[in-house]
């Protein structure tokens, strides 16, 4: 069997988008899950929601699951405010 693969590696820039408040990293650099088992969408900000590889290293079927994660969590905090 061959299997070829790619490095996945975090784009260390994603924390320097926001300048009112920091988006926490996690210890790999990747965005941190601030509650990855109930709400794995949310990240430190309000109102701010992460999907797929920002989060770490996934494969297409767990990257699609946390896109409809971070959809769903988006559409609750737009009719909550």
């Amino acid at each position: 069997m061959v299997v070829l693969s790619v490095g996945v590696l975090p784009n260390t820039d994603s924390a320097s988008i926001f300048s009112d408040e920091e988006l926490k990293l996690d210890p790999f650099s990747f965005v941190y899950q601030a509650d990855p088992l109930t709400s794995p969408a949310k990240t430190s900000i309000a109102g701010v929601f992460v999907a797929g590889t920002a989060t770490g290293p996934m494969d297409i079927p767990d990257s699609i699951l946390s896109a409809g994660a971070a959809s769903s969590e988006a559409m609750s905090y737009l009719i909550r405010k």
